[in-house]
Order: structure tokens, then sequence, then C-alpha cells
């Protein structure tokens, strides 16, 4: 279970609650697992809106590690690695994932923050066994559960691919971002931050 919060809406004591249902010994069940798939975020300010010092880069990203730590603020960096890939500015970002072992994906998830426009989750893309998982053409922030899905079997050696488009524009509509000066977004932990992931509910052989 994760919870996040925030202070807008004022500092009233928190009421989450969660139930949990057990089972007796020796039940039948398959454990199901979360596999995570996150993908870089290198969104730039828009041009003649590129006044503001946190629209360079590295500036940004100092901010990110100055607020949330070195750790957390070195994921930007971080999924360049994993992904394979060199620093690409731009609204759209990509990152394929190879499975080492076998999974059956039963369900699926997005997450994104507020300057999330669309997110897809594709296994074995440009092959003829390619199939879209996930596909959600306009995000909800505010909608984020996950989908069940009929069982799909990967093999060792599949790849899947979670691609999020993110838009600058979206900032002049949220009041989330009143106030604040645009920025060059990358990964990071605030919800004026920005996040791409997508999130496979998975059973292991």
């Amino acid at each position: 279970m994760q919870v996040h919060y925030n202070l807008l809406a004022g500092d009233d004591p928190d009421v989450s609650a969660t139930q949990l249902r057990l089972a007796p010994p020796g039940a039948d069940l398959t454990g199901l697992h979360t596999m995570l798939l996150p993908a870089p975020v290198e969104l730039p300010c828009r041009p003649r809106r590129d006044e503001s010092p946190l629209c360079d880069r590295a500036t940004a990203l100092a901010d990110v590690k100055a607020r949330f730590g070195e750790g957390p603020g070195s994921t930007a960096d971080f999924l360049h690695l994993l992904c394979g890939g060199g620093l690409r500015p731009g609204n759209t970002q990509t990152c394929t994932s190879t499975l080492r072992a076998p999974a059956t994906i039963h369900g699926v998830a997005g997450h994104m923050h507020l300057l999330g426009r669309s997110i897809t989750v594709v296994a074995n893309p440009r092959t003829p066994e390619a199939r879209t998982i996930l596909d959600i053409p306009i995000w909800n922030f505010d909608d984020q559960g996950a989908q069940p899905t009929d069982p799909v079997q990967l093999d060792a050696g599949d790849e899947v691919t979670v691609t999020c488009r993110h838009e600058q524009w979206l900032r002049d509509k949220l009041p989330a971002f009143e106030g604040q000066a645009e920025r060059y977004v990358v990964w990071g932990e605030g919800t004026t931050d920005e996040m791409c992931l997508g999130m496979l509910q998975v059973t292991r052989p």
C-alpha cells in the first residue's frame, strides 16, 4: 500500500484505512508480483517561455536533488542508463525492458503526474506478436487504478515498452502550478515534477 499526501486541502488528521483478508494455511494461492517499468522524463520549457533559470536542465536537476536528496534526485540520469539511450529532450519518452524470466500479466496500470497526457504499455513491440496492454490517450491524474487484463504470457527475453507523453501547456490550466515559473521537467517525487511508469501485475512459474 502506498499513500501520497499534500496539504492543499489543509492538515486534518489522516483517515486512511486498509482491510486485509487472510487465507487459511495451505490455501492453493499463486503470488501476484508488481513489475515496474520506468521511462525517463525530459520535458523542456516551451519556446519564448524559457527565461527562468530552471529551464536549464542542470539547474532543474540540482533543484530536484535539493528537494528530495541525492539518491531520488539522481533517478533522472539513472533512467538513461537503464533504458540504453542518450538524453533526448521532448514531449514523448519511451523505455523498453527485457524480461529475465517468464511471467504472466494479469493487470496493468500507468503512473504519471499532472503534466502527463498519454501513456501506453506494449508487449513485444515491432514484432508480429505485439500486443498493446495499456492505452490511455488522455491521462487522468485522479484515476490511476490498475486494470485487469486477459492473461498475457511472456517468456524470458520478451520485451515490454512503456511510452509517455507530457505537455507543458497543462501547467497553464491547473491550479497546482499557479505562481510557479516554467521549468525543465525531469523525473521527480513531487506532484508538480513528473514520472513515467508502467506497472504490471504478474505471476511467475
